[in-house]
């Protein structure tokens, strides 16, 4: 009976020591994770954001502005602008003989281009706590497109009238009644057409995912990955309709632009009173 008593003494002992040992060691863990987040930069609020970058989408590629006013820790009003230039999946370059020439694509009758404004919303999914954290949050944002289109000028070529006269070359703007690949010597100068620009009005939709991972808890740096919808009152005439007919495929110039995107994007966060 003795010998039992002692027995159950002794185990309760060592259970005894090693619970006081477990808390001695939880303790001292709980002390070291607070010297290691006493070292981090304390936190900051900010009340206003800002940065630009540049975009590469499944219909072309741009650049863009953003700024951004806090309502909370985890939510920003966005007020966003880019510029993007816009392609026809039918676009195909092409270049003439002479290696001084400029690529062409045959067939595109326009550039196009849209300036884009639009408010939206940003809200954090997860915060970056630490200096070199991640933060994951999305956003989306809606406003108007304003598309613009420039007439395509080609260089020209046409042969002698008599004698020995070299070819003379003519800037001339594209017309598929009397321009093809046989005497299109190359694309003019891209600032040919400026002032012919015509408007086309339209609006557009965003949404997207960000991934900031700046070392800096004042800066900006990540990746925004997405998709974007744009739309207009009419078809835009970036392709010749004429040589879009004679293609088997029934392609079309288009009158919405839904598209797929990636942003790169570099800037600061600061407080304005």
């Amino acid at each position: 009976m003795v010998f039992l008593v002692a027995l159950i003494f002794v185990l309760r002992m060592r259970y005894f020591y090693q619970i006081i040992g477990l808390v001695v060691f939880t303790f001292s863990m709980l002390n070291l994770s607070a010297q290691v987040t006493s070292t981090e930069q304390p936190t900051i609020l900010y009340n206003r954001q800002a940065y630009l970058g540049f975009n590469i989408n499944t219909q072309g590629f741009g650049g863009f502005f953003t700024y951004g006013k806090y309502q909370n820790a985890f939510k920003q009003t966005m007020f966003h602008a880019d510029i993007q230039f816009v392609k026809h999946e039918k676009e195909i370059k092409r270049f003439s003989s002479d290696p001084n020439a400029r690529g062409y694509f045959y067939g595109k009758e326009n550039s196009f281009f849209v300036l884009h404004a639009g408010i939206g919303r940003k809200n954090v999914i997860t915060e970056k706590l630490r200096k070199n954290g991640v933060q994951l949050s999305h956003n989306w944002m809606a406003g108007a497109s304003f598309g613009f289109t420039k007439p395509v000028y080609l260089e020209i070529f046409y042969l002698p009238t008599s004698g020995p006269e070299p070819l003379v070359i003519r800037v001339e703007k594209f017309d598929p009644e009397k321009h093809y690949i046989d005497n299109i010597y190359g694309r003019a100068s891209s600032l040919r057409g400026l002032s012919e620009l015509k408007f086309h009005p339209g609006i557009f939709l965003k949404w997207g995912v960000l991934v900031e991972y700046s070392n800096y808890r004042d800066g900006l740096k990540g990746i925004e990955v997405g998709a974007q919808f744009d739309a207009y009152l009419k078809r835009i005439p970036i392709m010749s309709e004429k040589i879009l007919e004679e293609q088997d495929d029934s392609a079309k110039n288009h009158q919405f632009f839904p598209s797929l995107y990636i942003n790169f994007f570099f800037g600061q966060k600061y407080n304005k009173l």
